[in-house]
């Protein structure tokens, strides 16, 4: 189906540069190798499958001569594509140097397949439009590719940060889409595992109540030895927590989440089912 770029910020962004592109008689491989992105990526840049970063504007205006107009259109998608509420942690986790993230009820987002996230967002958000469905699908599969700099972004960025996640053996049960949405979402955990920037541990139900009480959150450390805050999501709203002593306790309940978790080999093993 053909990108309709009236339909958001993002797909119009999409469809100009596919437009300069083809005026300039560029394949998307020519144009991946003068910004030093990958192909992959440019793709999806061009379908409006993920949110461009302002980075990769600047470079495409250098390659096509055109005095800042993708930059400042690409302002425009990232003001639009996250909601407010959200932005703050979008920020760091650019920037980010370390995440420590525990979820009991679903995948966290930062591993989560296209097909789950889909699944997950439209349950989230019933009343939610296709395009709009589409966009946030968009913006969590963005997310991701701080985690893989060297395929997916150019080779001058900052290093991944290392990311610490645990989850509860429930959320590996849970049917999120369909049997077959399950079983490549465990494929694409299992993966992700493997990178040596990501650690993944789970708490076996057989474990019981654990000190977080099931309550996801997330503790982020950015560039700098700026100081690391917690994020808090609620239904259509977030919570920062700043507070040294307070970042300090989430801090102790995660450590000692992780050590009621079971050792990588043994959440491979959990996971692989």
């Amino acid at each position: 189906m053909a990108l309709d770029s009236n339909s958001s910020a993002l797909a119009f962004f999409g469809s100009e540069l596919k437009r300069l592109r083809e005026n300039a008689g560029l394949t998307q491989a020519v144009l991946a190798e003068r910004t030093q992105y990958a192909l992959a990526t440019v793709s999806a840049y061009e379908t409006a499958k993920r949110i461009p970063p302002a980075d990769f504007a600047e470079r495409a205006d250098k390659v096509f001569a055109t005095d800042g107009y993708l930059a400042r259109l690409q302002g425009l998608v990232d003001a639009l594509s996250v909601l407010p509420w959200f932005r703050d942690r979008v920020t760091v986790e650019r920037n980010a140097v370390e995440i420590r993230e525990y979820e009991s009820y679903q995948i966290p987002g930062l591993f989560q397949a296209e097909d789950y996230a889909r699944a997950v967002i439209s349950a989230g958000r019933p009343m939610i439009a296709g395009d709009a469905l589409e966009r946030a699908v968009a913006l969590r599969m963005t997310r991701q590719q701080i985690l893989e700099p060297d395929e997916d972004l150019p080779i001058d960025v900052s290093p991944t940060p290392r990311v610490w996640a645990i989850l509860d053996e429930s959320a590996l049960h849970r049917i999120v889409g369909s049997d077959e949405v399950m079983l490549k979402q465990r494929e694409h955990l299992i993966q992700m595992a493997q990178m040596p920037n990501v650690t993944i541990q789970v708490i076996a139900n057989s474990d019981g109540v654990t000190s977080a009480y099931g309550r996801g959150f997330t503790i982020l450390t950015s560039a700098g030895n700026g100081p690391p805050f917690v994020y808090l999501e609620d239904i259509g709203s977030a919570r920062y927590v700043r507070d040294r002593d307070e970042v300090a306790l989430y801090a102790l309940v995660f450590d000692h989440l992780r050590a009621c978790a079971l050792n990588d080999r043994k959440s491979l093993d959990l996971i692989r089912g």
